[in-house]
């Protein structure tokens, strides 16, 4: 999901919410009379025959199937534009022009480097790291697998700089870290213990 979705959602969120507010108001105003002391030719009852003329049609149902089908669509565009990036593209750098881009394959070149670094700390067996632009926020998320024997402190605070050193690289206000210690139960298997 990306920005340009996020801004579609919020000024449509609020467009919907004042309409109702709007009609809900008038709704109330108009049950209890006082609509009509405000506003001319108000009616005192809802005329639905214009409604029942046209459902009586023979273009009824074919305008309402190309309007389902048109909704239908919209709906499933809308689903997918919400769905989070499964990839990250490259990013501008800081010292871009439009005469000289300075670029970053925030995929290719970026993610890598974490868990590589991870692994050089000595209780570390296996470091595996994702990006994912969540609209909102680029997620950096780190998976680590250690031996149970592995001093926690000492490691948070290697991860810390790490997660830091990474944040230096890609140079993002909307970059969070989430960082996954999975504790090593035996050599088969690295399922076990999970801190966050």
């Amino acid at each position: 999901m990306n920005r340009t979705v996020l801004r579609l959602d919020r000024v449509l969120l609020a467009l919907v919410g004042l309409v109702l507010v709007a009609v809900g108001v008038a709704a109330l105003l108009w049950t209890t009379g006082t609509l009509a002391e405000y506003v001319d030719g108000v009616p005192d009852r809802l005329d639905t025959s214009p409604a029942t003329d046209a459902a009586s049609q023979t273009w009824w149902p074919f305008v309402t199937g190309a309007v389902a089908l048109i909704l239908a669509i919209v709906a499933v565009w809308w689903m997918l534009a919400h769905l989070p990036a499964r990839s990250v593209a490259e990013q501008d750098l800081p010292g871009s022009s439009r005469a000289m881009r300075l670029r970053i394959d925030r995929g290719g070149g970026a993610a890598p480097a974490p868990p590589h670094a991870a692994q050089q700390v000595p209780s570390v067996r296996r470091a595996t790291a994702t990006l994912r632009d969540e609209g909102s926020e680029l997620v950096l998320s780190l998976l680590v697998t250690v031996d149970p024997a592995a001093d926690l402190p000492d490691l948070a605070t290697r991860l810390d700089d790490l997660v830091a050193d990474a944040a230096t690289v890609l140079p993002d206000e909307r970059l969070r870290s989430r960082t996954t210690v999975r504790m090593r139960t035996s050599r088969r298997s690295d399922r076990g213990s999970r801190v966050e």
